[in-house]
């Protein structure tokens, strides 16, 4: 698939994503406002800086120019941050539905460029366990049926449910 032609979205789970987003903004203004109050005082307590009345209209647009840009950026590179975790919670959710829904037991893959790498091998490996868990009990209903296959009478119903019991494990393989 053409790179362009693919939308990506960013904001995956948006109330987990903007929670930390606007976290970030809120620090971001705050060190904004702090650096400015940190530069500002001592210039102006020693008089190396007069201002008549308030600040002049131009060093008051490049504050506001600074607490503009701090805000854009903390907030894009949050979103971009957020997403490589949100992600691949987003998809282990969707997968754990999966498999409680009956779907089958199969890995998850997660891009190279998200954080939670471990979480998807633990994952795999617990989904692993599982079919392995579900291949032995399948080994143990086919030698339930051949036991019965043998038995003198007509083990019809038995059967019926043996094969239920099959296909209910096939399909989670």
């Amino acid at each position: 698939m053409d790179k362009k032609a693919r939308k990506q979205i960013f904001l995956v789970n948006r109330d987990f994503q903007l929670r930390y987003v606007r976290l970030a903004v809120l620090v971001g203004v705050g060190s904004t406002c702090l650096t400015l109050v940190l530069l500002l005082y001592p210039l102006v307590l020693f008089r190396i800086i007069r201002f008549p009345i308030f600040l002049p209209p131009p060093f008051l647009w490049a504050i506001v120019a600074a607490i503009v840009a701090n805000v854009a950026i903390i907030a894009w590179l949050g979103v971009h941050v957020t997403h490589r975790i949100a992600g691949p919670i987003f998809s282990l959710v969707r997968h754990m539905r999966g498999v409680e829904l009956g779907g089958p037991f199969g890995n998850i893959k997660f891009r190279e460029s998200d954080d939670l790498q471990y979480l998807a091998r633990s994952y795999n490996s617990m989904m692993i366990a599982l079919q392995a868990g579900e291949k032995d009990r399948m080994e143990i209903v086919n030698r339930l049926e051949v036991a019965m296959g043998q038995m003198q009478s007509d083990p019809s119903s038995a059967k019926k449910s043996l094969e239920d019991l099959r296909q209910d494990i096939k399909r989670r393989l």
